[in-house]
């Protein structure tokens, strides 16, 4: 039997969970103790306010904050207050590792989000295994930090291997079809070009060159020069956001322009304030924009701006993943981490995303990605040509 819960957190979310869950029960663990107490719900979070992944975790760290003070606004989620415990990891798995340690062995939080990013995001969802308690990941797109789990859920975003699979349809429309791919050595950034090169053949385009470089790297001259000596009319960076920038310049200054330059990192709003000029045409994807029209995205766009100015796509999936949090402790009825945890599992959730659902493993598979480029600094949808808001492309870059 399934059942559906509404609440307001400045938006309403509906919640379906299907059958087996089982969420209000009140031999759940101590689930009507909990349910009943006027305790805050207690979320631990890591993100990157420093090091190379600040710019994304800031985005992070402010659609989390945003999520939970209009929830709180609104009467919380079970007659509870939210308290977001957000801590600095520094960009370093080791201090990952050390903060959901704290967070976990101590039993004070009720569930945990994810930091930015796949390569931070795997050791903390390894404590939430070890630990029993529900993660719910913001920006982990890599599919292989949910192999073998059972507590840990995707929310913010879709798997890698999809967010930029549209490109190579993309550019055989706009008439090219010669593609470089190049990308970071790290898994999540290895799985995003994956996706593109199973892409090309079925979009009629051809693989002129894959190009990987170690993650440490900073000076991207060689690699530009191998770019351009294939003088492909099509350049995908699966690259972290300093890398996405250091290899656009990279390029200018060997003096080439391929027709379409994209990047999954191109979002952050950080890869047009770095490039100025040298970000207008690019391509990047994005699950969130206001023209999409999802439920509760105005009020997600009127409280951002208010606080922190224009909108991206990393701050609404990490405000969509603690939609899919609060949403799933409604409908559990209580804290009690096993009945949260069955609930994101089995439960679809309305997001300002589109529709949260995940496979048997806790990945992604309700949310569609689209393609944008950024045109007079703003991020305009240019693919699938039908979505509600697309426009024309402007090519070539």
């Amino acid at each position: 039997m399934s059942r559906s819960t509404r609440f307001a957190i400045g938006i309403a979310i509906t919640a379906t969970v299907v059958s087996g869950c089982g969420g209000g029960s009140d031999d759940a663990g101590g689930g009507a103790e909990a349910a009943s107490s006027d305790e805050p719900i207690v979320i631990g979070a890591s993100v990157s306010l420093t090091g190379p992944y600040a710019s994304s975790g800031a985005n992070v760290s402010n659609g989390y904050q945003l999520a939970v003070d209009q929830i709180n606004e609104n009467g919380g989620v079970l007659g509870r207050q939210l308290e977001l415990d957000l801590q600095d990891d520094q960009s370093d798995a080791g201090i990952v590792s050390r903060l959901y340690t704290e967070f976990l062995g101590t039993d004070e939080v009720d569930a945990v989000l994810s930091p930015y990013g796949s390569a931070l995001s795997g050791p903390a969802a390894q404590l939430a295994e070890r630990y029993q308690t529900p993660m719910v990941h913001s920006q982990t797109s890599s599919a292989a930090v949910f192999e073998g789990t059972e507590w840990s859920v995707m929310a913010g975003l879709g798997p890698g291997d999809e967010v930029l699979a549209q490109v190579p349809a993309f550019a055989v429309e706009a008439g090219y079809t010669d593609i470089t791919l190049v990308n970071n050595d790290l898994d999540a950034f290895s799985a995003i070009c994956d996706g593109v090169e199973a892409a090309i053949e079925d979009a009629g385009a051809t693989l002129v060159d894959r190009i990987e470089y170690a993650a440490a790297t900073s000076d991207f001259s060689s690699t530009a020069l191998r770019i351009s000596e294939g003088a492909p009319e099509v350049v995908v960076m699966c690259s972290a956001i300093q890398d996405s920038i250091g290899l656009t310049r990279a390029l200018d200054q060997q003096g080439f322009r391929p027709a379409v330059v994209a990047s999954p990192t191109a979002v952050d709003p950080a890869f047009a304030e770095s490039l100025g000029a040298l970000a207008e045409k690019a391509v990047g994807y994005t699950q969130f924009a206001p023209a999409l029209g999802y439920e509760g995205s105005e009020e997600f766009v009127e409280g951002y701006e208010a606080e922190h100015g224009t909108v991206n796509t990393q701050a609404a999936g990490a405000y969509a993943t603690v939609q899919v949090l609060a949403a799933a402790i409604e409908e559990a009825g209580s804290t009690e981490k096993e009945a949260v945890n069955t609930a994101l599992h089995e439960g679809t959730f309305e997001t300002i995303l589109g529709e949260y659902s995940v496979d048997e493993n806790g990945v992604q598979t309700g949310y569609e990605p689209v393609l944008f480029q950024w045109i007079g600094g703003e991020q305009v949808i240019v693919y699938p040509s039908d979505v509600e808001g697309a426009v024309e492309p402007q090519l070539p870059y």
